[in-house]
């Protein structure tokens, strides 16, 4: 059976070389230089799209194209992101009975250099091996994911022909991310009256008190086996003398079912505008709320007679793996690429306790994910679904 063939050390040393170039979001040109260079190497036509202008970054998201030799199959789509959350700067690997940690300071990056390293070898896999038997292939290496998801919202997906999609961004790489949930974000400020603390507090509304009435009375964490809610960040005051004016709070919700998504969110703005109307004296305007809800992401629901689905399930099954379907609370930037047209699966690259400076990365997983990948542009190209 064909099969392109891994190559370990260079695969590993291309992501001890990525993590330690520094990329929190909206500073990726570091990575997006040292992939486009790499790229170039490979026969691939990279172009860098405008989504740096438009979310106030340093880059924009890389578009890559690397032609196939099997006409007649349609174009599939390998997706990553550049940017890690902070603290992303000055990595140190350490390697440890097969293990690549960072040295405690910084997260590792794995999140989603893996991704990244992924996709950049399967474009080596098939430069070593021009013969074996691909489709046209589109890499997308996304900005500013990690804050919003913005280089993939800020996409243009019109050049773009593939028919299946893949995002790399997951931490099994034996298991295909099938249903991920909807999210809207939601910003309140609650607005108070501010007053001298120590000489006049009775004329003051403190606003955290409000927020805090209003908060004890929200269903927030796990709401049911498809909903989750969180308040996240809370901001306010400027003096301990002062009585809190106002507080802003970053807020989300989640579901797999947009009824409930609509219903938690209601629940959570009634709680505060209930909260203000039970602290305002007759004929007063305050406190008050001020809300601004957005939608985040939609809901990507898949089964296994899905292409996508399908199509990991049978490379998965080519290399001998028990492949599991999985449903995932987080978004990525496969729900925005799937809402605009691509079907797009999520799968996993190794990454463990992500968003964490104890983050670390098995290396056989590593090597899992470019058989995995590998696996599926052959079994896309060959037809063998």
């Amino acid at each position: 059976m064909n099969t392109f063939r891994v190559m370990p050390d260079q695969l590993l040393q291309d992501f001890l070389d990525l993590i330690q170039i520094d990329s929190p979001s909206r500073e990726e040109r570091g990575v997006a230089d040292w992939l486009t260079a790499r790229l170039h190497e490979l026969g691939c036509l990279v172009k860098e799209d405008k989504a740096g202008l438009k979310v106030g970054g340093n880059c924009g998201s890389l578009k890559v194209f690397l032609p196939g030799n099997t006409p007649g199959i349609g174009a599939m789509l390998f997706c990553a992101h550049m940017d890690t959350v902070e603290p992303a700067r000055g990595v140190k690997p350490v390697i440890e009975n097969g293990i690549i940690r960072s040295s405690g300071d910084t997260v590792l990056g794995s999140d989603d250099k893996a991704g990244v390293v992924v996709i950049l070898h399967l474009a080596r896999m098939i430069h070593a091996q021009p013969d074996l038997p691909r489709p046209d292939l589109e890499f997308l290496f996304n900005v500013c994911e990690e804050v919003g998801l913005l280089g993939a919202k800020a996409l243009d997906t019109s050049d773009l022909k593939s028919v299946v999609g893949f995002v790399l961004d997951d931490h099994d790489p034996r298991g295909v991310t099938i249903k991920s949930p909807s999210a809207v974000r939601i910003d309140y400020k609650v607005i108070g009256r501010a007053s001298h603390a120590g000489v006049e507090p009775e004329k003051g509304i403190n606003a955290l008190k409000v927020a805090a009435d209003a908060i004890s009375k929200m269903r927030l964490g796990r709401i049911d086996f498809e909903t989750t809610a969180n308040i996240g960040a809370i901001h306010g005051g400027k003096m301990s003398n002062i009585v809190l004016e106002t507080v802003e709070m970053k807020a989300e919700a989640r579901s797999h079912n947009p009824e409930k998504l609509k219903e938690q969110s209601k629940h959570m703005h009634t709680c505060f505008e209930d909260a203000c109307i039970a602290w305002r004296k007759p004929g007063e305007e305050l406190p008050r709320v001020e809300i601004q809800e957005k939608d985040e992401y939609t809901a990507v629901q898949l089964s296994e007679s899905d292409y996508p689905v399908r199509l990991a399930l049978t490379a998965g099954k080519r290399l001998d793996w028990m492949m599991e379907t999985k449903i995932s609370g987080g978004g990525t930037d496969g729900s925005i690429i799937h809402s605009k047209g691509i079907p797009t699966a999520v799968l996993g690259v190794g990454m463990q306790e992500v968003h964490s400076t104890k983050e670390y990365l098995r290396i056989s997983d590593l090597e899992d994910a470019a058989k995995l990948v590998a696996a599926i542009v052959l079994t896309h190209a060959e037809g063998r679904i």
